[in-house]
Parts: structure tokens; C-alpha cells; sequence
């Protein structure tokens, strides 16, 4: 019982757009892929708008599909995915195949014309719909150095950037997002994570603040502005000190997978390497499938946990549709990070264990190399 008092408005909020967006995705995708594959081959950009050009009707008001990832992770990294939500993203993927044809001829095209900055950032808004995030950063920096002032570009960047950097919107992430404020002060996507990012930093009055200004730019009687203004209760709440945070806390424990599908052990640092360790250095751990370079799996300590006690479950994916219980063995890897980024860097040290069957206890995983 615990486990259900504490999913809060925010799960409910990033139900409804999860919800709102599937659907609209469904209505917008089919047909605009119809309409690609039953007409000749065209320019880099008219393929990229016939794909995502009616882009506005799978957004709502600016907030396209990754702030769900980023909303869901940020609330509540580690916590059991709604099943509701489940449904609706599956739903979504189920496109994916076709999808991802378009999308590779879209690359191929822009590759062939690098200068086209509107095409990189609809390049980087499908990777980001397909959950391959990555493959989003690279294409949105593309499109940033070419539309340096575009400020929904600078968020869906800092989004995505977050999603890759386990998660986490602090750094580059939340400085893209105050200048997409600055250049737009009304941006809804913005200020939902400038928002999130308050609230994750027990920063309540700011919290409220910027989910106020975004209240005032939604239609009153959506569900999404009701349960925005849940969300603002419930910071207001904690305010006055008659409420404890009830996620992002230590203390709250994510409730074990459904499945029981888990991989428990500890990740331990070469004494050789002790000296090159600083205690808030970040530490990262992952599982992936083989043949596979996205995780089904993470999660974020620091050095000074170190040697660190771990259990991998389906409660640790980064999308529903990618859990540790759809595979018998996977790769762990762990690195530890100065820079805090979850993309590999020279000098991360780094440790990996192939091989371990999904169920596996006591697994150890030495951090004992430095990446080149």
C-alpha cells in the first residue's frame, strides 16, 4: 500500500500527456507516411515536414514526446511505471518499424545536405519519438549551431541531453532551458521542466512559480491543467511544511518489479584506481543487451557509495517497452564519471561483466580501466 500512496500528481500528469500525445501520434504518423511513401523522392526538408510536419498536433502546446521520459525519471527515477502509461507508449511503438524507415532515409538525405538546420531538428524530434536519444543529441546539435536563437529547439535539446545524461537536468540541460525562457518567457515545455527542476531541487516557491505561468497559458478546464494545479497544491504543501516530499527522497524505496526479474551484487573500485576517484564523482551502472547499445536498466550513485550494494529490476528502465525481464542475459557496465554525463568520455573509469543471467545474485563488477 506504501508504494500506491506514493505515486502523486505528477504520475497522474505524465499519464495524460503520455495518454494525449499517443494518440495524437497515432491519428498524425499513419497518414504522413502514406502520403511519403506514395509520392517520388523529394528534398531533405519536404520529407522531414511530411513526416513531423503536422508536428504541432502530437505536442500540446510545445511538449513533445520526450518530456514524458524526462518528467517520469525526474519525478520519480526509479519507481514502477504506470500501466496505463505502458499501454499508451506501446501503443506508440508498435509504428516504430515503419517509422524508423522514413527516418533513415531522413538521415541519409540531411547528411547530403548539412546545412538544412530545420531538418536536423525534425531528424532529432523522431529520434527522440523512437526512444533513441542519443542519436537526438547528435542531431539537435546540428540543428542548434545552425538555429542558435530557436528556443523549442534549445529545450527539446536540453530535454533529450537530460533522458542520455541519466536523467539528470542540472548543468547544460537547465541552462539551455532558462535561455529558451529568455528568448521565450511563455514556452510551456520550458517552464514544465524549469518547473520539475525546482521541485527535484526542493525549490518550492519556484517550483510554483513557473507552474503558475504555465497554468495561465493552458485552457483552464483540460486535464492537464487540472492536474498541473495539483502538482502547485502539492508544492504549495510542502511550502507550509505540511507535507514531505513524497518523491525523490532516499528514503523511498521503489517497490520490487512485477516480474522479479532482478540482477542483485556490487560494484567495487580497483585500489590502483582509489587515487583518481573524488567521493561526488558520479557513478553510473547499466544493463544491455547484447547486439543492443540502449540500457534496460540504470542507475546513478556516487563515488563515495562506493563499494556499492545494487539490485537491477524492470523498475530501472528507461522506457517500458525495454525491460531487464525481456532478456536471459545481459552486459553490466559501470564508469565512474568527473563530468556527471552518462556519455562515455576519455578518462571515465570503467568496468563491464558480460554475460549475466537475468536472476543472478551476488555479481560482481570491478571499475578497474581508463577509457582512452
Amino acid at each position: 500500500m506504501k508504494g500506491n500512496n506514493q505515486v502523486i500528481t505528477f504520475w497522474l500528469i505524465a499519464a495524460g500527456l503520455i495518454v494525449a500525445i499517443a494518440v495524437a501520434l497515432l491519428f498524425v504518423l499513419p497518414p504522413l507516411l502514406r502520403r511519403i511513401q506514395n509520392k517520388p523522392p523529394v528534398t531533405p526538408k519536404s520529407m522531414v515536414a511530411r513526416l513531423l510536419g503536422e508536428r504541432a498536433a502530437a505536442i500540446m502546446a510545445g511538449i513533445a514526446i520526450p518530456v514524458l521520459a524526462v518528467m517520469l525519471y525526474f519525478v520519480r527515477p526509479h519507481a514502477p511505471a504506470i500501466p496505463q502509461a505502458q499501454s499508451q507508449t506501446a501503443q506508440a511503438g508498435k509504428m516504430a518499424p515503419e517509422h524508423a524507415l522514413v527516418v533513415e532515409d531522413m538521415a541519409a538525405r540531411l547528411e547530403q545536405n548539412p546545412g538544412d538546420g530545420k531538418g536536423w531538428y525534425m531528424l532529432g524530434n523522431s529520434y527522440a519519438v523512437m526512444g533513441r536519444f542519443a542519436d537526438a543529441v547528435i542531431a539537435y546539435e546540428k540543428a542548434l549551431k545552425l538555429l542558435p536563437d530557436d528556443a523549442q529547439l534549445l529545450v527539446d535539446y536540453a530535454d533529450v541531453m537530460a533522458v542520455a545524461n541519466d536523467r539528470s537536468l542540472r548543468g547544460k540541460p537547465l541552462e539551455m532551458i532558462n535561455k529558451a525562457l529568455r528568448i521565450d518567457p511563455k514556452n510551456v515545455k520550458a517552464l514544465a521542466l524549469t518547473g520539475t527542476a525546482a521541485f527535484q531541487a526542493e525549490d518550492y516557491s519556484n517550483a510554483v512559480k513557473h507552474w503558475e505561468k504555465l497554468l495561465k497559458l493552458l485552457p483552464q478546464d483540460s486535464p492537464f491543467a487540472k492536474q498541473m494545479s495539483a502538482g502547485v497544491a502539492e508544492a504549495r504543501a510542502m511550502i507550509a511544511g505540511k507535507k514531505k516530499p513524497s518523491f525523490g527522497a532516499a528514503q523511498d524505496k521503489a517497490q520490487p518489479a512485477a516480474g522479479g526479474a532482478q540482477i542483485s551484487g556490487i560494484v567495487t573500485l580497483s585500489p590502483a584506481l582509489a587515487g583518481k576517484v573524488a567521493p561526488d564523482d558520479a557513478v553510473f551502472l547499466s544493463a544491455k543487451a547484447s547486439g543492443s547499445t540502449a540500457p534496460v536498466a540504470v542507475m546513478r550513485a556516487h563515488a563515495g557509495e562506493l563499494p556499492l550494494k545494487f539490485t537491477l529490476d524492470d523498475t530501472m528502465a528507461m522506457m517500458p517497452e525495454a525491460k531487464l525481464s525481456d532478456h536471459k542475459e545481459v552486459t553490466l557496465s559501470a564508469k565512474i564519471s568527473k563530468s556527471g554525463e552518462a556519455m562515455s568520455q576519455p578518462g571515465d573509469l570503467k568496468g563491464e561483466v558480460a554475460q549475466v543471467r537475468v536472476g543472478a545474485k551476488d555479481v560482481r563488477v570491478v571499475i578497474d580501466k581508463i577509457a582512452p
